[in-house]
Parts: structure tokens; C-alpha cells; sequence
């Protein structure tokens, strides 16, 4: 059996979740909705402050298809790139993915886009 909340597996007789303590078992179960989970797990996700490091890396290795944009909360951006690298125009996209790079390892791209600052 898996954790509705955390997708951790559990033992069949467990009544909460080891991970995240979490009540499992029919009761939790049924009352629970599969879209609400993965909308709450991903506003915990996106709610933590964000990398520097991370959307640097992320930006060099998987820039051209907006990795990085996607972490940092720029989904339309994010979606550009994607695009651009979908119809074969991977090249530009690389190139505007090492640009933004080296502004956000370099200090200049301060904060994600809802304007909390990176951490170090």
C-alpha cells in the first residue's frame, strides 16, 4: 500500500504513514482527491525557495528545453523553450539558455517569478 499523501509505501496495516505521518486506511482513502494531492504537493514544491545553483546547472543541462524556467515559476518562458526545441530550433534555444545562465550564476537574476529571492 502507498501513502495517498506522500506516495510512500507503507505496510497493509499501517494506520499512518511512516514518512509523513500521514492517516491512511479506508477512511483516508476515500475521502481523499488524487488532483488535490498533486495540486497541493506541487504548491509545496514551488512554495520553497529556489537555487541559484540549481537554476544555473539546470539552465546549462537542460536549457534549451526550459528546465530552468519551469523551476523558477516562468512557465510561459518555460513553454517557449519547449517549443522552440520541439520544432527543431534547439540551437536558439541553447543559446538563450546559456545567456540566462550565466545571469542567474552571475548574480543578476535575483529572484523567481514570484519575486522571492534565490538562495545561495
Amino acid at each position: 500500500m502507498y501513502c495517498t499523501k506522500c506516495g510512500f509505501e507503507i505496510d497493509d496495516n499501517s494506520v499512518f504513514c511512516t514518512n509523513c505521518g500521514h492517516k491512511v486506511g479506508v477512511q483516508a482513502q476515500g475521502g481523499t482527491n488524487f488532483a488535490d494531492d498533486i495540486r497541493n504537493s506541487y504548491d509545496s514544491v514551488m512554495s520553497k525557495p529556489k537555487s541559484r545553483l540549481i537554476a544555473g546547472v539546470l539552465a546549462i543541462l537542460l536549457g534549451s528545453m526550459g528546465i530552468h524556467e519551469f523551476y523558477l515559476g516562468y512557465t510561459k518562458k518555460g513553454v517557449t523553450h519547449l517549443l522552440m526545441f520541439v520544432f527543431f530550433l534547439g540551437w536558439i534555444s541553447q543559446i538563450w539558455a546559456i545567456y540566462e545562465a550565466l545571469m542567474i550564476l552571475t548574480g543578476r537574476v535575483t529572484t523567481d517569478a514570484k519575486g522571492w529571492p534565490l538562495t545561495d
